[in-house]
C-alpha cells in the first residue's frame, strides 16, 4: 500500500496558512518579548534618555522583523515581491517601536490605568481571583477604560 506524500491532499492547502500564521505569531511575540525584556533590563541611564531609548528598540525591532521577512520567504516559496515588500516594511516597524518605546520601558504616562496607585494590586488581584476567564475579561476592560 503506498502512502500518500505530504504535500498532497487537503493538508497541502492548509500548510502554508498555518505557516504563515503560526510563523507570524511566533515572529510578533519574539518581536514584542525581547524588546520589552531589552528595555527592562537596560541601566536607566539609557532608558531615561527618549532618543537613545527609541534607538534600542528600533534597533532590535529592525533586526527582530526579519524573522517575518523569513516566514514570507518561507510561505512564498522564496517570492521576490512578497519577501521585499515585507523587507520593506522593516523602517515602519523600527519607527513604531522607538515611538512606543516609552510606553514599553513603562516611561509614559499616556496610559493612566497603568500608573494609578493600587493597579498592579488590582492586577494581581485579578488574576488570583477564582472567577471564569469571562469575568475576568470584563473586570479588566472595566480597569482599563
Amino acid at each position: 500500500m503506498a502512502v500518500a506524500p505530504y504535500g498532497s491532499g487537503p493538508l497541502a492547502v492548509l500548510r502554508p496558512g498555518l505557516i504563515a500564521v503560526v510563523g507570524s505569531l511566533a515572529a510578533g511575540v519574539l518581536l514584542g518579548v525581547v524588546t520589552g525584556a531589552a528595555l527592562a533590563v537596560a541601566p536607566e541611564w539609557l532608558v531615561s534618555r527618549s532618543p537613545l531609548r527609541g534607538l534600542l528598540a528600533a534597533g532590535l525591532a529592525g533586526v527582530l522583523f526579519q524573522a517575518e521577512v523569513v516566514v514570507v520567504a518561507v510561505v512564498t516559496d522564496g517570492g521576490y515581491g512578497p519577501t521585499l515588500l515585507a523587507f520593506l516594511a522593516t523602517p515602519a516597524v523600527a519607527a513604531l517601536a522607538a515611538a512606543y518605546s516609552g510606553d514599553i520601558a513603562g516611561r509614559s504616562r499616556r496610559h493612566p490605568w497603568l500608573w494609578s496607585p493600587g493597579a498592579v494590586r488590582e492586577l494581581v488581584d485579578l488574576c488570583s481571583s477564582p472567577d471564569s476567564w469571562g469575568s475576568k475579561g470584563r473586570r479588566l476592560l472595566r480597569m482599563m477604560w
